[in-house]
């Protein structure tokens, strides 16, 4: 159900007046230019009416061209805005999976105008023991942990790479280009910059306990699959473990 917005009589009446004081000041702006016009053109009437109407055209004209413009332009720095807050997490600051997918979106299409194939993996983690954190903790650690987790991830990765959180304990990293060894490589860096990593909650030590898979792809990006898949093969991670990917069929 959609909320009603309250009346507010005094703003509406205000804008009434500003609009009809505008209607009322065209108008008469209009009729002085069209008399000025006439009087100094006062055996040349076709003309003088040409004239007229080219000044109520640029004085009136440009002004309100200028305004709409402006409007414009803020309109879409604000649905600009909007969709920056829409597309990453308000906790981590990673993207969320709306985002993830409408990024996805924008390779297939530019993989269908220019015919060509894409290739890379999708790294999958979640975090197993977020709940137990919070619960011991408050929530409000919990939410550290998710930015310790995000931090973690994002300087473990390639500069290209993208980072987004798609669960509440769960995050997904795409990486568009990258080969078998590449995404073994990125892998095996982040599970080493996880396992050594150190992250206390209010003064005490937390072992950090989490799962990671991963998934590689050719052709086109089934997102969806690819986050099946590699959740399926996330396995809970030892100091010194190694993931391995599977490659899924290509489009």
């Amino acid at each position: 159900m959609q909320r009603e917005l309250p009346f507010n009589g005094q703003r509406d009446w205000r804008i009434v007046r500003y609009v009809l004081a505008g209607i009322v000041g065209f108008a008469v702006l209009a009729q002085v230019l069209v008399y000025l016009s006439l009087v100094a053109l006062v055996d040349r009437p076709y003309a003088a009416a040409m004239v007229g109407a080219a000044l109520i055209s640029l004085l009136m004209g440009v002004p309100l061209i200028v305004v709409a413009a402006m409007q414009f332009r803020r309109a879409q720095r604000l649905r600009n805005q909007i969709n920056h807050v829409v597309a990453h997490d308000a906790t981590t600051g990673c993207v969320t999976g709306r985002g993830l997918v409408q990024h996805v979106n924008g390779l297939e299409r530019r993989r269908q105008r220019g015919a060509e194939e894409l290739h890379g993996a999708l790294i999958h983690l979640r975090i197993n023991n977020l709940d137990d954190v919070g619960a011991a903790f408050g929530p409000e650690w919990s939410d550290e942990l998710l930015q310790f987790v995000a931090s973690t991830i994002s300087t473990s990765v390639r500069r290209d790479d993208v980072v987004a959180r798609t669960g509440p304990a769960s995050f997904d990293v795409l990486l568009v280009g990258a080969t078998e060894a590449d995404a073994e490589q990125v892998c095996t860096r982040l599970t080493k910059a996880l396992t050594s990593s150190h992250f206390a909650a209010d003064g005490s030590k937390v072992d950090l306990a989490f799962s990671v898979g991963g998934a590689l792809f050719d052709g086109s990006v089934d997102l969806e699959q690819l986050r099946r898949t590699a959740a399926s093969e996330a396995v809970a991670v030892a100091a010194t473990q190694s993931v391995g990917f599977v490659r899924l069929p290509s489009a």
